[in-house]
């Protein structure tokens, strides 16, 4: 449900827009412009049709073959805003969504729900505020195809707070039809139950030039991690849990939340062609990592672990391609070290018949072994493991973050079901904007550790051959190099 208030609804409209005045007034307060205005009327009402009344934004996602969503955050709270919408950037001929209302209790963010739109079609969208048309802060996006079809998507996660690394601007001119963050989405490990803080974390996100025209013109797909949830390893007793989902209701244009209510995990789903997306949140139902291993540990929760399981059933055979996505690794073996011995003059490409996996330290009791992975869960891990091989779920991709390197495997390494039978592929694409780091593994296609300031993403292409269909992944540098590939090929059936 979007947070905003909506006084009316308009679409299919013919109205043809006043172009805005090219000059555009800055550094004046609400409060000044309202003393010119009284002062010298004239002046001052062209200072306010001139001045842009958008503070953040806007971004979308929440995309389908006929809807979409879209927010932005503007200067002030009661403001008016409406949605123009086109198939061409003129806008001359658009449909136009709302008014809305800017509120303080939402951090002034609206949203805007579009809906009856063309399936494979691409749409710009403008802001206009007070009849002021916002052009120079204009997005676009694709619908979803509405049929079998191939496409590409980008994934990635672990960027600092507010950074302008070329890995963002390598990811929107690869022009992927949304841009998936696994989690990380900043740093700001907000420890209290405050909202306006993690109100906070976002608009820094967002003050980015270079990621801010990244969620202009690709839709952005987000489940958080650690950092950016509750802080450094947070799980679900961190005491902000429930500021941070509102925070995300308000801020993120997200698909319908599998549960609602604000204790929930933030897991959703969408499809795209004959591929099906499983997002589930890993850290605000999660056990301590410190538990002893059992059947009773959880790193889903027990109601989300029953619907990711209802959604592998319902998904299998319908769709023949399956991405979940998990936001800390899949694949590592139980009582290993959290990070692999590497020096820390050691980057670039790895393969594991280089690394020691095996490698063992004593840990203090607050940090285990493998604590931000799968290992560290690894009785739920063998329980979902058998639940895959049971109903032969077919065509299931792991995509992950969480690790400061770049990695694939071909299912040879993530086998955890009891005497084996479930071999996952899976692909990890970060760090976005950290220093390298290696843990989880091993992984079959190798990995790659970026050097200091060197960002990381993957791409991934989805091609819809008909009777089999092909994914491959492509673990690429900020330079736009391709250091990491795999190849999955997935029948239709």
């Amino acid at each position: 449900m979007l947070e905003s208030r909506t006084l009316e609804t308009q679409t299919n409209s013919d109205f043809a827009h006043r172009p805005p005045d090219p000059e555009c007034g800055v550094g004046m307060s609400r409060w000044t412009v309202c003393l010119l205005f009284l002062l010298i009327p004239g002046w001052a009402a062209y200072r306010i049709a001139a001045d842009s009344q958008i503070e953040r934004g806007p971004w979308s996602g929440a995309v389908t073959p006929t809807s979409a969503v879209v927010k932005v955050k503007l200067s002030h709270s009661d403001q008016v805003a409406m949605l123009l919408v086109d198939t061409e950037p003129a806008f001359h001929h658009p449909r136009r969504f709302g008014p809305v209302l800017s509120d303080t209790n939402q951090a002034n963010v609206v949203g805007f729900a579009l809906h009856g739109l063309k399936p494979d079609t691409a749409y710009h969208y403008a802001v206009e505020v007070g009849g002021q048309l916002e052009s120079e802060k204009a997005g676009r996006f694709r619908t979803f195809p509405g049929q079998p079809a191939s496409f590409r998507f980008a994934f990635a996660s672990c960027g600092r707070t507010g950074s302008t690394n070329a890995s963002y601007d390598q990811i929107r001119c690869h022009d992927p039809l949304f841009f998936l963050c696994t989690g990380d989405l900043h740093y700001e490990d907000v420890k209290t139950n405050v909202v306006a803080k993690f109100w906070q974390a976002y608009d820094k996100v967002l003050a980015s030039p270079v990621q801010a025209e990244l969620y202009r013109q690709i839709p952005l797909t987000y489940v958080w991690d650690d950092h950016d949830f509750c802080g450094n390893d947070s799980d679900s007793h961190a005491i902000g849990r429930a500021a941070a989902k509102s925070a995300y209701r308000t801020y993120i244009a997200h698909y319908p939340l599998a549960f609602p209510d604000a204790e929930g995990p933030i897991a959703q789903s969408f499809e795209v062609g004959r591929a099906k997306f499983l997002m589930t949140d890993l850290r605000s139902q999660r056990d301590p990592a410190s538990l002893h291993e059992g059947p009773t540990k959880t790193m889903l929760g027990v109601a989300q672990k029953a619907w990711l399981k209802r959604e592998l059933i319902a998904a299998n055979g319908r769709y023949p391609l399956i991405f979940w996505v998990s936001s800390v690794p899949w694949n590592g073996m139980p009582h290993t070290n959290q990070y692999w011995p590497v020096t820390t003059n050691m980057f670039g490409y790895l393969h594991h018949t280089r690394l020691d996996y095996t490698w063992t330290t004593n840990h203090p009791p607050h940090r285990p072994a493998g604590i931000d992975s799968w290992a560290a869960y690894a009785t739920e891990r063998r329980e979902l493991a058998d639940f895959i091989k049971a109903n032969r779920i077919r065509g299931l991709i792991v995509l992950h973050g969480d690790m400061h390197a770049l990695g694939a495997d071909n299912g040879s390494n993530t086998d955890f079901a009891t005497h084996g039978g479930a071999p996952i592929p899976l692909f990890a694409a970060a760090p976005l904007d950290r220093d390298g780091s290696l843990k989880g593994g091993p992984y079959s296609a190798g990995v790659y550790k970026p050097s200091k300031g060197e960002g990381c993403f993957g791409l991934v292409d989805v091609e819809d051959l008909g009777r089999e269909l092909l994914v491959h992944f492509s673990g690429r540098t900020s330079e736009d190099r391709e250091v990491i590939h795999l190849d999955v090929r997935v029948p239709a059936r």
